[in-house]
């Protein structure tokens, strides 16, 4: 009985986390508005896939991000709704007719997106089950399956919706190659690199990745084979990568099929590399040259000075995260007073004054602390113990210690990647490291109930429902806005996620709404998202254009955009007081966001925020 209930308990668990995940989820689908969607939904997926029922393969080019997994996915929404008739609705008066069109539209086109993440959810159980035990593989799953950031972003129109997916899974999937060599792994990381270049240009960070791999492999393997031919090998199977990679890129991307030049454009030649490329080439060409022409005379040399000092090498990665989170908690609890981190990711990409080293602290400091605080405090403290582990010279030497080395070294290079490209990685930008956080967790707390004093007092099954119910308590404390999650960790006048997508703005289209006749009232928003499902006159922006000599009768107010509107509003001709729109507590109207009073959506009538003489 008990071998049969340990056979299913796997499935069963799994399931139980789609589901609550589905439970959580599909209420929300229709009643959220969200920021940029509207850029896809009446716009991007409509003209992709016009362009490929017309042969016009040129006008399948619809983003830079290139974002075709979105058009392709969200497309589907297209046989049940046509989003075109309501693209200029936004800033207009609607009827309630043409406002619940408004809500299916954004049902039915965000449904595929989330379906399909839920669909590939348990290839995370079924990768980490081959590289690890069952016990790491399940918590892993679970912290991943009851993120609230990663069930937000899945819930809205974007290309991190699929990119949080598609790249983590690309990198697992290499590495169950390197540990038992079947090749269809190979392929499969391949297919799901293509399909991550096809999200978003950010995901070329893996071709450098994936180069430098098999290198580092080669540090750790006990038994070192010929150098030359190891490395030969190598650069094959890379080859098969990149050209799986380039092939899915350009079968599923018309507009390759008649511009070529799009295919580089969104591989090697992409924004991503702009500044960075030119160094690796460089790097590349010298150790190709090496292994070509010179035998791996260096190569060689390197490797083995790596190999004798790869404690160094795991420790020196270890200590650098290790000392980032602790600056980051320091900062943090003496109030931001050594470097300014709300500031730096409300601004994220922002140019920035000072030194270039300063500035790179700075946005390093940023990216550390949207990642640690936007994962549970548990999450957080079994990632610092897979850590400090790696100090422990046994566990050095485990398969399990490798791949924290591999994946922490991942998310110091995307930190650096960001930075020197003038971006600080906010909770959306680096929304595709969130699951590599949870496996080094995972790994850390799989270790931990590994030990013969914890196995007596805390069985596995017992850590699973723990987890379960942390996660399930997490949901239900910030729901509905599970993209603006943040860690208890974080003191309560903070939030992590200063550039939202839109959370509280249907909430505040709905009060507005329940006004008595709203379609005859007019409505200033620091957010488009709102006026998408408000019934009446809804602007947003401050030219005279728009605002000068208008009668408003409410202001709509964000915490999320409240730096850009301070900056944009100073020569505004409005009546509208913006300081005092953000500063006072008089509201209509205000939603907060997970107990947190300065994430926030305020509704105001415009008497109490009118400029005075």
């Amino acid at each position: 009985m008990k071998t049969s209930f340990k056979r299913y308990f796997a499935p069963l668990f799994i399931t139980i986390i789609l589901l609550t995940n589905l439970g959580f989820g599909l209420s929300r689908l229709g009643n959220y508005s969200s920021v940029d969607e509207p850029y896809w939904t009446y716009g991007r997926i409509t003209k992709f896939w016009n362009g490929v029922k017309a042969h016009k393969w040129k006008t399948t080019s619809v983003n830079d991000k290139p974002g075709i997994t979105v058009a392709i996915l969200s497309g589907a929404g297209l046989i049940k709704m046509d989003p075109m008739p309501y693209k200029n609705l936004r800033g207009d008066v609607k009827t309630d007719s043409q406002l619940k069109d408004i809500n299916d539209i954004n049902f039915y086109f965000r449904l595929p997106i989330y379906l399909f993440c839920i669909f590939l959810l348990p290839f995370f159980y079924i990768f980490l089950k081959k590289l690890f035990d069952e016990t790491t593989a399940i918590i892993a799953f679970a912290f991943i399956g009851l993120s609230p950031i990663l069930l937000g972003i899945s819930l809205i129109i974007n290309p991190d919706s699929l990119l949080w997916i598609f790249l983590p899974l690309s990198l697992l999937s290499y590495f169950v190659f390197q540990k038992n060599t079947e090749k269809k792994y190979l392929y499969t990381s391949g297919l799901l690199l293509g399909l991550s270049l096809l999200t978003k240009y950010v995901s070329n960070i893996l071709y450098i990745f994936f180069f430098f791999l098999p290198f580092l492999e080669y540090i750790f393997l006990k038994e070192k084979p010929e150098i030359v031919a190891y490395l030969k090998k190598s650069l094959r199977d890379y080859a098969i990568i990149v050209g799986i990679s380039m092939l899915t890129f350009f079968v599923l991307y018309p507009a390759t099929w008649v511009n070529p030049n799009i295919l580089l454009e969104g591989t090697f030649l992409s924004k991503a590399f702009k500044t960075t490329w030119p160094l690796f080439v460089g790097i590349i060409a010298l150790i190709l040259a090496d292994i070509f022409l010179f035998r791996s005379i260096v190569t060689t040399k390197t490797l083995e000075f790596f190999s004798r000092n790869k404690t160094m090498l795991l420790q020196t990665v270890s200590i650098l995260f290790l000392i980032g989170i602790t600056f980051v908690l320091l900062n943090t609890y003496t109030d931001m007073s050594i470097l300014d981190t709300n500031g730096t990711i409300a601004s994220p990409k922002g140019t920035g004054e000072g030194s270039r080293l300063l500035l790179y602290a700075d946005r390093t400091v940023a990216d550390i602390y949207s990642l640690i605080f936007a994962i549970s405090p548990l999450a957080l403290f079994f990632l610092v113990t897979a850590l400090v582990l790696i100090w422990k010279k046994k566990w050095q030497e485990s398969y399990e210690a490798k791949i924290v080395f591999y994946l922490t070294l991942f998310i110091l290079l995307y930190y650096l990647a960001s930075t020197v490209n003038n971006v600080v990685a906010t909770v959306r930008y680096q929304i595709t490291l969130y699951p590599f956080a949870f496996i080094i967790s995972a790994i850390g707390l799989a270790h931990i109930l590994s030990l013969e004093k914890v196995k007596r007092y805390l069985p596995s099954y017992m850590a699973y429902l723990l987890i379960f119910i942390i996660g399930t308590i997490s949901l239900i404390g910030v729901k509905p806005f599970y993209f603006a999650y943040t860690s208890l960790l974080l003191p309560e006048k903070y939030f992590v996620n200063l550039k939202d997508m839109g959370d509280g703005s249907f909430e505040a289209g709905a009060y507005l709404n329940s006004l008595p006749e709203p379609e005859k009232l007019i409505v200033w928003s620091d957010k488009g998202a709102v006026c998408a499902v408000f019934k009446g006159k809804c602007i947003i922006g401050f030219t005279d254009k728009r605002v000068k000599g208008v009668n408003f009768d409410y202001v709509v107010v964000s915490s999320g955009r409240r730096s850009r509107t301070l900056k944009m509003s100073g020569n505004a001709h409005t009546p509208i007081d913006f300081k005092t729109s953000y500063a006072s507590e008089d509201t209509d109207f205000k939603v907060t966001f997970g107990g947190r009073p300065n994430n926030y959506v305020k509704v105001f009538s415009i008497d109490t925020v009118t400029k005075k003489p």
